[in-house]
């Protein structure tokens, strides 16, 4: 019997705890902000960016390697 009674107790204890969880859960989605965001990859300025970035840098190797190739274009 009491064996029986400390089932009853623990299913009712996690029965309160599930519910007061679920419940939290409902209110914390219903104040989340529901924006959407923009990962740097996503964004078209940045891509332009980045690509005119490798295109200088790739320049910048090659006049490195090659000075005289800097001194042709002026």
């Amino acid at each position: 019997m009491r064996l029986l009674i400390f089932v009853w107790v623990v299913i009712g204890i996690a029965v309160i705890f599930g519910l007061v969880y679920g419940i939290s859960a409902l209110i914390e989605r219903g104040k989340r902000a529901k924006t959407k965001t923009t990962a740097p990859d996503d964004d078209p300025q940045f891509l332009r960016d980045l690509a005119k970035r490798l295109a200088e840098e790739e320049e910048q190797k090659k006049r490195d390697q090659n000075p005289d190739l800097g001194s042709d274009e002026q």
